[in-house]
């Protein structure tokens, strides 16, 4: 094992982020290798620095005109060409942990990591689950989840996969969680996405009191638990039925056997699905700032072995708007604009009440709804597609996911009654 790696795992010793470690964590540090050396360069090589494989004229990044042309003049070339440091912008993430904790009102006072930049929400994810996944390990996920957590789990790592009902009745099946953990091995990943794809279903207030409830109970038991908030579509909530706060707010402090990580992204908060900017956050009790930075700089080791940096310009453009006096009043126009589709959606649905071939699963929030759908799901869709016109997505082979939030307002009543219609035919 690498002396770095050995040195970051000294600094965890007695913690249960050390054992919850996957052996390829275990063995992850940050090289001191050209980005490192460039770092120091820039600090203190003012004649010549010969150190990083940019080329540069007049201390500027070289570049192409018609490049330049395609941003505004208010972005430099320092914001749009330089590689983007290990980790992301400093200023960046400094700005979404401020962000986060306002988001978070519990955050205040407690003690987090900086968020580390990485190319989206699925590479946040595969980051994480790499760094504390051990091959053919224990995770637990509800049985209605985002389809990319096969190719992390299944494909990558090779998990365990321990699948409980998301749904008791019409709110979340805390007891599921529960008995899942009961189920599962003393060292066990948990991931939880809310606003949650593919069902747009956020816990009440209550609910996410229980199953914070529900994971002191089996760390207070011993058990080492690894948090993972997949909060992709954190933010988009419409009415006051959803919690309106990360579980990793409640869980980052809750017990010394639990590891709380958020998964977070400008990708759906700042509407810039493009730009590929997301965050890995850390927290737990007892954790020391040293020691979470020595997450921080495993993650970035992570990083740093399957994408070295980020895209500059994304991170530049994100942190521009988001210091921008008006980001807050912008931002809430475009959630009310989903909003909006939202309660339509719920109205359209009204009418459809006593019909059988569908039946809407419960949903609050996000970007989505599910139905579950007597006929065959996929016969569905190409009825849908071949006949109506009409895109929809097969989950499984009785549900289907209906993304209202690139639907405009005057068409929402329209797909519900169409999806409807193929339905009834089919049943």
């Amino acid at each position: 094992m690498h002396e770095l790696a050995v040195k970051l795992n000294e600094t965890l010793k007695g913690t249960a982020a050390l054992e919850l470690l996957s052996d390829y964590g275990l063995r992850m540090y940050v090289p001191k290798g050209i980005i490192v050396q460039s770092a120091d360069a820039r600090v203190k090589a003012k004649q010549y620095n010969a150190t990083i494989g940019v080329a540069l004229e007049n201390g500027s990044a070289m570049h192409l005109p018609m490049m330049k042309a395609q941003f505004a003049d208010t972005m430099k070339i320092s914001d749009i060409f330089p590689y983007a440091p290990m980790g992301g912008i400093a200023a960046l993430r400094q700005v979404w942990k401020e962000d986060m904790i306002a988001k978070n009102p519990p955050l205040q006072g407690k003690e987090i990591s900086i968020p580390v930049v990485t190319s989206g929400l699925t590479n946040a994810l595969s980051l994480v689950c790499s760094l504390f996944l051990e091959i053919g390990g224990d995770v637990i996920v509800p049985d209605m989840y985002w389809e990319n957590y096969n190719l992390i789990l299944d494909e990558q790592r090779q998990a365990n996969k321990i699948l409980f009902p998301i749904f008791s009745g019409n709110g979340f099946n805390v007891k599921g969680l529960d008995q899942a953990l009961s189920a599962a091995d003393d060292t066990v990943m948990v991931i939880l996405n809310f606003p949650n794809n593919p069902t747009g279903y956020t816990p009440t207030n209550r609910e996410s009191d229980e199953i914070i409830a529900v994971l002191k109970k089996h760390a207070d038991a011993g058990q080492k638990i690894v948090l993972v908030c997949d909060d992709a579509y954190f933010g988009l909530f419409f009415d006051d039925e959803p919690c309106p706060v990360s579980l990793f707010a409640k869980a980052c402090d809750l017990s010394q056997n639990i590891l709380a990580v958020k998964c977070d992204a400008a990708t759906k908060e700042e509407m810039v699905w493009g730009f590929r900017v997301a965050f890995v956050t850390y927290g737990g009790k007892g954790l020391t700032g040293e020691q979470l930075d020595a997450l921080t700089q495993k993650t970035m080791g992570a990083l740093r072995g399957c994408l070295s940096s980020c895209s500059m310009p994304g991170q530049s453009i994100v942190l521009k708007a988001m210091s921008d006096p008006g980001h807050a009043e912008a931002k809430a126009v475009g959630v009310k604009k989903i909003g909006q589709r939202y309660f339509l959606l719920k109205e359209a649905l009204k009418k459809h009440s006593k019909e059988d071939c569908l039946k809407a699963l419960p949903f609050n929030s996000g970007y989505f709804m599910t139905f579950w759908c007597k006929p065959d799901a996929e016969v569905l869709r190409n009825t849908l597609l071949d006949k109506y016109q009409t895109g929809i997505i097969r989950n499984d082979e009785h549900h289907i996911r209906l993304a209202f939030s690139s639907v405009d307002d005057d068409k929402i009543e329209g797909l519900v009654d169409t999806v409807y219609k193929a339905a009834a035919e089919l049943s």
